[in-house]
């Protein structure tokens, strides 16, 4: 068995190589492209601070964690099946959100908040407002026994 790198191996290594050294440089701009989805999700709501307060409420009583980008990704997914895609116009994004909520309330797919039923986007939404408002509950610390 001889130990040369081929030819084919050695573009691959200069691949995978190239590829690593460019990752570090691109996640800002992932970053930044997850914190504008979360701001162009936040911005249609009426009033983020209270959005911020039920979610906040929400994530309380059912012990759920999150921050910004889960909560914008998860709702994002939701909203292509209704038509939108990033980039598009607020108006598409109130939209898709009108019709997603719609179909939730059709699915019976909701929570219930306080003694009110609301559908399980919009109660995202007010999470992701508390989460970006700095007011999501803290993580839980592990229970220790001793």
């Amino acid at each position: 068995m001889s130990d040369a790198i081929s030819r084919r191996q050695l573009l691959v290594l200069t691949g995978a190589g190239l590829a690593a050294a460019a990752l570090p440089a691109a996640l800002p701009l992932l970053d930044r492209e997850r914190q504008t989805l979360a701001d162009e999700l936040i911005a249609t709501l009426a009033d983020p601070a209270r959005a911020a307060e039920v979610g906040r409420q929400w994530m309380v009583s059912t012990e759920r964690s999150g921050n910004t980008s889960t909560f914008a990704q998860k709702i994002a997914k939701r909203l292509r099946s209704h038509g939108w895609h990033p980039g598009d116009s607020p108006d598409v994004m109130r939209a898709a959100i009108g019709a997603r909520v719609r179909d939730e309330f059709m699915h019976d797919d909701m929570v219930e908040i306080a003694g009110w039923q609301i559908s399980r986007t919009e109660a995202e939404l007010c999470a992701l407002a508390a989460a970006s408002l700095g007011t999501a509950p803290a993580e839980a610390e592990p229970a220790h026994e001793g």
